[in-house]
């Protein structure tokens, strides 16, 4: 990690530590919620331990998310969502709801990105909470905030519900609702800005199952059937015919993402097959009158970074042992390099004829990435609907900490009688990230589902060229949105 992408830690006053009753140290501050493989803490005397589900979290310690990412909700009922590549100390932390004055927590976001909404003690002692980073300091009105900090060093804090005052040596500026300011120093007056940080989705672990081990569903002696618990109810099963549509993309040719889509209403039929441990171990399509067919099978490959919440199923295939059907022929597929990427999700019944809708990105699958240089990726995307002209757009950002390229691009899309859609987008690097040679582009490809059209998915893929790189770079995975 560079030095200029890395958050400075700010000092604590006296006063502040004050507020802190030495018997409420020694407690837990909270437990976490969530946490993927590879997230730790660190304590205070340089021992780190990994983060699983239900871990307690004490203050003093430092959450490293490396390239996953963690959900913590403290005693008083505060949540927050640390996002990858991101280190976030807990410092001081006393809660106590009989006498509201011992109140108080003090946090630091080293570097990264983080949402969050204050629970008791932000409602009771609002002076007692304070959230610090390397240009300021925020203190709160209650309310819920994101901050995410740039290569360039500034940071971006945006509230999206209540009010925050973010202070440095400058002063204080107050931040309402819907508004974001980007502060460049501890030196440097927050700035107004449209830029929201830019954070994933999001998502919860019944959502977005990320297993330890990885999940493969053979059922012979040498590879046995390994399940990761998922909350019902689930998608599973085989289908055919009643689904509207089947969307994957992953590599093709060894050198670029393709997206295949099946759906009624076009003469395809779709089917597949959903594990009862909740991912897909087939998918395909076929066509009436010819010989076009299009299948994939997981076979002895590898399903991880799956997610199934009952009206949308994806994932993500990788390893060897897949096997690829067009027409009459058969070929082993290998998904060690490049993965297949998919989602599927509920028919479509009852689309709107009349009004708009947005849908927001609530999960997805882990990107897969190619390039000169990789590193932590982040994806968010929304939809927006009119179902009186049948048109539609899409907004995606993504963010590669490899090269410190951050990109958003919005492209149009016709919606088809049968709720499906594909589009493009030229891509732009946000203001603060490394710039990109020539054009950046996105693709999207994907379908309404559920009664109402309350969801959809799409499979996405993004190609560029980062001025200090010697090559491209493709990142492409699938994505799940509701309204």
């Amino acid at each position: 990690m560079q030095e200029n992408t890395t958050f400075r830690l700010s000092v604590l006053t006296a006063s502040m530590a004050a507020m802190f009753s030495p018997a409420l140290y020694a407690a837990s501050a909270g437990q976490v919620e969530f946490a993927s493989s590879g997230v730790n803490a660190i304590g205070p005397n340089g021992q780190s331990r990994p983060l699983a589900k239900g871990a307690e979290v004490q203050p003093g310690e430092t959450i490293d998310t490396g390239t996953g990412r963690a959900q913590l909700r403290f005693t008083d009922g505060g949540y927050v969502s640390l996002q990858p590549q991101t280190q976030f100390r807990l410092e001081q932390y006393g809660y106590d709801k009989d006498d509201p004055k011992k109140n108080g927590i003090v946090m630091n976001l080293l570097k990264g990105g983080l949402r969050t909404i204050t629970g008791l003690i932000g409602k009771t002692n609002r002076e007692g909470y304070k959230l610090q980073t390397a240009t300021a300091t925020v203190g709160i009105r209650g309310t819920e905030f994101s901050i995410t900090g740039f290569p360039d060093g500034s940071i971006v804090f945006h509230t999206t519900d209540g009010a925050i005052d973010v202070s440095n040596n400058t002063g204080s500026t107050t931040v309402n609702g819907g508004q974001s300011v980007s502060v460049n120093s501890p030196n440097s007056t927050p700035t107004k800005t449209d830029e929201k940080p830019f954070l994933p989705p999001t998502v919860s672990l019944a959502q977005t199952q990320i297993p330890a081990v990885s999940q493969n569903d053979s059922t012979t002696a040498s590879n046995p059937v390994t399940t990761t618990t998922v909350v019902a109810p689930l998608l599973t099963g085989t289908f055919t015919g009643q689904w509207r549509a089947i969307t994957g993309s992953g590599g093709y040719g060894n050198s670029y993402a393709r997206i295949w889509r099946a759906q009624i209403g076009t003469g395809y039929a779709g089917k597949f097959t959903v594990a009862p441990s909740g991912h897909a171990t087939s998918l395909g399509y076929s066509a009436p009158n010819t010989n076009l067919n299009l299948s994939f099978d997981l076979g002895g490959a590898k399903a991880q970074s799956y997610g199934n919440d009952g009206v949308m199923a994806w994932g993500r295939w990788t390893g060897t042992g897949a096997t690829q059907t067009m027409g009459s022929n058969t070929s082993a597929q290998d998904y060690s390099v490049y993965p297949l990427h998919y989602v599927v999700g509920q028919p479509l019944t009852e689309m709107p004829t009349t009004g708009t809708a947005t849908y927001n990105m609530y999960g997805g699958t882990a990107p897969s990435c190619f390039g000169p240089a990789c590193g932590g990726i982040s994806v968010g995307s929304s939809l927006n609907i009119n179902f009186g002209t049948m048109e539609g757009s899409y907004s995606l950002k993504v963010a590669n900490s490899g090269d410190n390229v951050n990109l958003s691009g919005t492209g149009g899309f016709a919606l088809s009688s049968a709720g499906t859609f594909s589009g493009s987008a030229t891509m732009n690097a946000v203001s603060g990230s490394a710039a990109v040679v020539g054009s950046a582009y996105s693709n999207i490809d994907g379908f309404l589902a559920g009664k109402g059209a309350t969801h959809a998915g799409a499979g996405y893929s993004v190609n560029y060229t980062a001025l200090s790189a010697s090559g491209s770079t493709l990142i492409y995975g699938a994505a799940v949105y509701k309204q």
